[in-house]
Formats: structure tokens, sequence, C-alpha cells
């Protein structure tokens, strides 16, 4: 389902996609006429195959009401031809000029009027394709995962697609290659999943769908509708080959000495395949990559945060089937792996057995230090070789087993997981998921004591395990999971921050519906959470209640209170005990979030915690001061967020965080993260873009008296400019200049201590 809340300006396709309340609809499956044809991507639809074409009607509204008749007319039109499968779709609207949509990069118009569809090729319900069309052919695509609940909207497909505003709405043509999918092969007569979608965002976003919906069954994928046919499907050229350039010139220096700018010059050769072996199994392969991200990450406050911070994957590599490597805990993520000098991936599905394994040559090794009440990010000056196995067999469309393995290794380093995982859907509304893993390690000495806190030179080896329950029907959901890491366990190819932690964590969401008032859902819910160690030694206990609304302007408001007890950081870091060892402290909070969108141009959102915190910096910039010690303190931050499309083609986002914390009636610090980037558009291929992200941290010394730094004061200034040209995903042209400027008391002013200019070519045969 397309969710009637955003985040970034981006409305996330999630699988809430309800069951079929009117099965002798659902069960009548489309027949997709097999029509060889040449048609021109105009959005014209004038060409006779479109006659001849299976014609679908989307008439059902099932969000947020529930199966009402659709306001508007949609008609599809399906066909294929052995190699494609080719989709048009008529968007009917009476008010032409209220159509949202405009020109932008992909995967950015999730929130705008689209069309589109959900493949479920396998018709196994546990992976689905979504593939959508703003009105002028911007493409939007992701992978949705039933196992796991993510919808990954990373994914980039290599399809084609055009859209034209009309008269009458808008219209839009499209055409997916057999390529880019994983299928059963073979000359039979195939049956596949499908779901036809548009969005209709006006006051309220309207889901309006071929299919009725029930609400009572969380799992979207299981109750689309079926379409056979694809006898003659077959994968067509089915190897990519992508050669690609970067050349970068870089100058850095230290601006504390006034040195010379030092340059380095820099040309990169890389190659990248990619081999569909069969249409159900898919081999990746690249030499010497291109692992770089083009676009700058969004700021983050990072001051008094005690964990390290999560990226998402944007590299092509490791997003091409990366659902496959999924689980219940964190596994696999792949920002882990820095710069390999190569890499190769095979995934693939054969009758119920799903299997991913990928291996890569790492120059650099960066990993996660995990702790239970903290977490750091070490760095081993070697190369590694990082690795993962993941197989899952489905015993039926209730039941899977899954098992999964990785490793990372190098000179004097070693980590080796291994677990097996489970799903069970009970009944329409009830699941358990279960997962057991085991790791053994091995660090240098200089990372042993960091990672080992009882400072053993020992191997380390320990266990986790996950169990949860979860309910999810029309007006309630309930989750119960019981989580174990042990202490010593550790999974440095995934995101695993936290060790030596058991929790036990509920939540229960009571929802209502209305179809006759401003408002068209509310949710009111609770959560618990409890956290011990292995000593079974308190370190978190928090309750929430959150009340949650969605009305016109396409609105969000939600409200939460939280009462916890938290233990701040040990007096003694060579100490593990928790009792005696921390302060521990009542906190309260509230947070509050909104957002709306009163024109279709303009989209804000404005986020908002006060309450108590704790003081992490007190005495813990200084590693040589002992017993020192965190305190109590109160917190605000804000982030206010505006999008203004100010043309078809020219985009304002602009993003403001601020945080400030006070103790002992002064305030500790405050940060100030200002994010600003400006686009142009200059047609659904290339755009130029600005961004300018500013930084400004203020630490107050008179109220940090443990801590010895050289300045109250320190501000950075990144920027880049960039134009991007992308034919597809593969076929890309990157040209821009960054740099990042500091400053401090030191310094006196913004000085700039690197630049770079570079420029990235790559090209897709196939």
């Amino acid at each position: 389902m397309i969710l009637p809340w955003k985040s970034a300006k981006k409305l996330c396709i999630l699988s809430l996609y309800f069951g079929l309340a009117f099965p002798s609809l659902a069960n009548q499956p489309l027949a997709i006429p097999n029509i060889k044809a040449a048609i021109t991507f105009d959005g014209e639809l004038n060409e006779p195959v479109w006659q001849q074409a299976k014609h679908v009607e989307l008439n059902i509204v099932n969000y947020p009401y529930e199966n009402t008749p659709s306001p508007i007319k949609t008609d599809a039109y399906i066909f294929e031809d052995g190699e494609h499968i080719y989709f048009a779709f008529n968007a009917q609207d009476p008010n032409p000029e209220k159509i949202q949509g405009f020109i932008r990069d992909r995967d950015d118009a999730f929130s705008d009027d689209i069309v589109g569809i959900k493949l479920d090729t396998f018709n196994d319900h546990r992976l689905a394709y979504q593939f959508f069309v703003n009105p002028y052919g911007v493409q939007n695509d992701a992978i949705e995962n039933e196992m796991t609940g993510n919808t990954n909207t990373n994914w980039d497909g290599i399809w084609q697609s055009f859209g034209k505003i009309t008269n009458t709405g808008y219209q839009v043509e499209f055409a997916i290659p057999y390529s880019e999918l994983n299928f059963a092969e073979g000359s039979d007569l195939k049956t596949w999943g499908i779901e036809l979608i548009r969005q209709y965002p006006r006051d309220n976003i309207l889901r309006i769908s071929n299919i009725p919906i029930n609400r009572d069954d969380p799992c979207w994928i299981c109750q689309m509708a079926e379409m056979q046919g694809f006898e003659q499907a077959k994968m067509g050229n089915n190897v990519l080959i992508t050669p690609s350039i970067v050349a970068s010139s870089n100058e850095v220096r230290d601006v504390y000495t006034d040195e010379e700018w030092q340059s380095d010059e820099e040309i990169e050769l890389g190659l990248s395949l990619r081999w569909g072996i069969t249409p159900d199994v898919l081999l990746n392969a690249t030499v010497n990559p291109d692992f770089s991200t083009v676009e700058s990450d969004a700021g983050k406050l990072k001051v008094n945060k005690t964990y390290a911070l999560f990226y998402e994957e944007k590299r092509p590599f490791f997003l091409d089937n990366a659902e496959y490597f999924s689980t219940p805990f964190n596994l696999v993520y792949t920002r882990n792996i820095a710069d390999p000098d190569y890499g190769s991936k095979v995934t693939g599905r054969v009758d119920n057995h799903s299997f991913g394994l990928f291996i890569t040559q790492d120059s650099r090794t960066n990993l996660i230090l995990p702790g239970n009440l903290s977490s750091s990010i070490a760095e081993i000056d070697d190369d590694s070789f990082s690795g993962a196995l993941r197989y899952r067999y489905d015993a039926g469309e209730d039941l899977s087993f899954g098992f999964i393995s990785t490793l990372r290794s190098a000179d004097d380093y070693e980590n080796l997981v291994t677990g097996v995982d489970a799903k069970y859907k009970l009944s329409l509304s009830n699941s358990v998921i279960a997962q057991v893993l085991t790791s053994v390690s091995e660090y240098p000495n200089y990372l042993r004591n960091e990672s080992d806190e009882s400072n053993t030179l020992n191997d380390l080896s320990d266990q986790a395990y996950q169990l949860t329950f979860e309910h999810s029907s029309e007006y309630w959901f309930f989750n119960l999971m019981y989580q174990g890491i042990g202490q010593d366990f550790r999974a440095d190819l995934g995101f695993l921050p936290k060790v030596d932690s058991n929790e036990l964590s509920s939540e229960l969401v009571r929802k209502f519906y209305n179809e006759e008032s401003w408002w068209t859902e509310a949710n009111i819910g609770v959560e618990f959470e409890t956290t011990h160690n292995d000593d079974n030694e308190l370190i978190n206990e928090t309750t929430e209640l959150n009340f949650r609304v969605y009305g016109p302007w396409q609105s969000t408001f939600s409200l939460t209170f939280i009462d916890q007890q938290q233990v701040g950081l040990r007096f003694d870091e060579h100490n593990d005990a928790i009792d005696g060892n921390t302060n521990r402290y009542d906190l309260s909070q509230i947070q509050l979030y909104t957002d709306f969108q009163p024109v279709a141009s303009v989209y804000m959102n404005f986020y908002a915690l006060f309450g108590d915190a704790i003081d992490y910096s007190n005495g813990h910039r200084n590693d040589d001061i002992e017993n020192s010690n965190d305190r109590k303190a109160d917190i605000v931050e804000i982030s206010p967020r505006l999008i203004w499309n100010i043309t078809r083609h020219l985009e304002f986002n602009f993003n403001y965080s601020f945080a400030e914390l006070e103790a002992e009636g002064d305030y500790v610090f405050r940060e100030n993260i200002s994010d600003l980037r400006l686009t142009y558009a200059f047609d659904v291929n290339s755009f130029l873009r600005l961004t300018m992200v500013y930084t400004q941290t203020d630490f107050n010394l008179s109220n940090n008296p443990d801590v010895i730094i050289d300045s109250d004061e320190f501000n950075n200034l990144a920027t880049q400019l960039i134009y991007s040209y992308k034919l597809n995903p593969q076929t890309v042209f990157f040209i821009g200049y960054s740099d990042n400027s500091i400053e401090d008391n030191a310094i006196g002013k913004l000085k700039k201590e690197q630049s770079i200019a570079f420029l990235k070519l790559s090209y897709a045969f196939n």
C-alpha cells in the first residue's frame, strides 16, 4: 500500500495489502495475451495493440476507505510479447489542472499522482516487484518482502516508461523486460500475482485498485489477483555488461597549520556483469567497482548519541536481490563494506527453495564495536574478505524455514555467524517469527580489549535469538517480542550495535476508521519495553502511549508520551557491572510529529521532542578521568522540513534540525543542522543539484567541568554541486564538485579543508 504519510517527500510503498473480500472476482485469473507488436512510448495509446490487450478497470478504493466505488475512472491494458510485459493506463480526472505531478529524479515521485503494478512472479506470496509511473513518466520501483515486512525502494530496475497529461487526465505506457524479473522458467502456463494501483492524492490520498481488500489480513501480497499466460516468456538478452570510469581530483590540507594543498588525481576503471543464468537464477560480478555514493547523505544529529547511526545502502551491486539476504536480525549491512576490489553474488529461487551468496574483497575493514550501553566504530587497516550465504525453504504458503551464515576475515581477525529462522502464519491475522544465531570471533589484540569488556584474550563466542508473535487485523494490532543477544555475540557484517541485551517488548494498537468526517483513520497505541543484561541487571524500562490521526491536506498528526528508567554510562568502563556502576534515571518525554500538504507543490513536516534526557558528554570526552559520570538533563529537539516545488522542474528542499541539552540550570550543548538541496530537473533523465549542509555545534565549557576540548564551537559546511544524467540506473553520467570546510575557536572562521572534483561514466550493454 502507499500510505498517507510521508518522510522526506517520499511515500514508501509498504507491504500493507489486505485480503480479498470478494473471492468471486479475485479468483478469475486475467488471461494475458501474447502479441507481437511494436509500440511507440508517447503516452498516446493509439496503437491497435492496445485494443487487443487485456482490459482491466480500477474501480475500488481500498484505502483509506474500505472497498468503496472509485470516484474517478481508471482503465489499464496489459499484453506481453515473450520478452517484455506491457502496461498502459488511462487515468481520467475531472479536474486535470489539479493533477499532482512534477519532473523529478527516479524514485522521488511516490507522493505524486501515480499508476502502476505489483507483480508476484512466483505467486507464492513472498516477494513482489513494484513499478509505478507519474504523469510525466518518472519511474518509481521497489521490492516488497512479506517475510520481513520491509519494502526496498532503493532497488532500481531497467525498464521503459512514458507519461503524458491530457485534457481528460493523464496516460502512461511502460514495458518491463523479463530480464529484470525472477520467475520460474519453462514453456508451461504460468500464474503470477498482480495488483493494478492508482494513487489519487487530493485532500486525502485515495488508493484505487482492481481488487477489494480485507483489513483482517495483514499480508497484502497474499491477496493479489492472478494473471495467466507467459508460455513464451524468456529472458531475452540476459547478459548486462557495464564498464565504468571514475576520475577525481582531490585536494586536502591541514587548516590549523595553513599548509599547502596536497593534490591527488585518480582514474579508476571498473567492470560489472549481471547475468540471468536462468529466469530464476541471477549472477552479479564486479571488478574494481565504483562503490562510491555520489549523493550526499542527509545530515543527522550526532552529539550525545551513544550508538552508531544507520545509513541506507545506495550501491547497485548490493541492491540487486538484496531482499534474499533479509532476516529478522539485520545480519547483512553492506555499508560496512567500504572499498572492495571485487565482488560476486548469485541469487535465485527454484521451486520452494531460494538462496543467495555473495563475496567481496575489501581494502578497508570497518567494524561496529557493540556494547549494552554504547557502541563505537573501529577500522582494521588491512584487506578483508566478506561473505554471506542465505537459504530459505517455503514448506507451504504459511510456513518458511531459513538458514544464514556471514563471514568477515583478515589477518588476526575473523567473525563467523550462523543461524536458522522460521516464520509460521498461524491464521489469517496471526503469525510467529523466530531466529537463533551463534557467532565465533577473533580480534586483533588492539581491538579485542575494546570489543570484550571483560578484557579476556580468549576468542569470543555467544548466541542471539528472537521470538515474535504478531496479530494484525482490521481494528487491532498486537506485537510481542523477546530478543536476547549475548555479551560476546558479534555480527560484524550486520548492524547490531547492542549486545549483552535481553529485551522483552510489546505493542498494542486500536485502530478506528471514519468515512464521513474530516479524519479518515485514528490509532491509539501503548508500547512497553524492558531490557536487562545477561546478569539480569536492568538497563532500560520504557512505556509509551501514542495517538495518531490522519486527516485533510494529506495530513498526519502523532503525539507520544514516554516514561522510562534508563541507566547511564559506567563509572568504571573496565567493570561490566550495571548495578552499583551506573546511575539510574527516571525520564519523561513528549514527542510530536505532523506532516501535511496544503497544496500540490508544498509539503511540510515537523518533529519535536521535549523532556528529560541523560547528558552522556559530561566527563566522557576524557578517557584519563577516573569515575567520570553522566547526569540528568533536559532535552529539546526540533526538526521542521519544507519541500516546495517552485515549478514543475525546480524543487526547494530544506530540512532544519536543532537540539539543546540543558543541565543544572544552563545549556550543555546546542547543535544545529541546516540541510538545503536545490534541484532543477531538465527532464526525467537529468538534473542539476546544489546541496549545502551546515552543522553548528556549541559546547558550554563552563557546564562541562570534566570535558577537555580545545574549542567550545565546532562548525562544518559541506557543499556539493552535481549534474546527473541517467538513461537508466546503470547507464549514467555524473560530473560534480564537493568541498568541506570547518571552523572552531582556533581557526576563527570557516576554512576549506578538502575539495574534490569528480566524474563518473558508465554504460550498460545488453
